[in-house]
């Protein structure tokens, strides 16, 4: 059987899934491109509309047994609550709390680095993944209501926003 040894005995003693949420801990944040016209604008816009009520812009951390993370602001966009988001995205599987509906709010940052888009990687697309949030039930349905009232330049400059993070 080989071993591999991390260097660290508490890491080595740990499970993987410990040493996994010490490593999302401790890893940096994705950093977003510098912004544009377009990219302020979109921010301004999917503040306007109500992105921001579920993908929350700031948050503050808490208390924290790791030095230096103690109360410093961070900017996931994500309120990570569950939320019903309707028959069009469901896939029917309870997890914990959740019902086949509902979802935790999937933080933004750096999702203009991936290459596919929902929870189950449904499209590449952007703009359908935005879209797809309308359904049935879905508590973002006067979200995307809003969007889809926007001009296609704010359309556009939400979608660069979103593209930048």
């Amino acid at each position: 059987m080989n071993f591999f040894h991390s260097g660290s005995d508490a890491s080595d003693y740990s499970s993987d899934v410990v040493n996994f949420a010490a490593f999302a801990r401790l890893s940096a944040p994705p950093t977003p491109m510098a912004d544009t016209a377009s990219t302020a604008r979109g921010r301004q816009v999917f503040q306007y509309i109500g992105c921001h009520a579920c993908h929350v812009m700031t948050q503050t951390t808490g208390q924290s047994e790791y030095t230096g993370q103690s109360k410093v602001s961070f900017s996931p966009l994500s309120d990570f609550a569950l939320h019903d988001m309707g028959s069009g995205l469901a896939d029917g599987i309870s997890q914990g709390k959740a019902s086949g509906s509902e979802f935790r709010t999937a933080p933004l940052w750096g999702i203009g680095q991936r290459l596919f888009f929902l929870h189950d990687g449904r499209t590449s697309d952007l703009y359908q993944a935005i879209t797809a949030h309308a359904s049935r039930g879905s508590e973002a349905n006067k979200v995307i209501s809003n969007f889809e009232m926007l001009s296609s330049t704010d359309q556009q400059a939400l979608l660069n926003f979103l593209r930048s993070l």
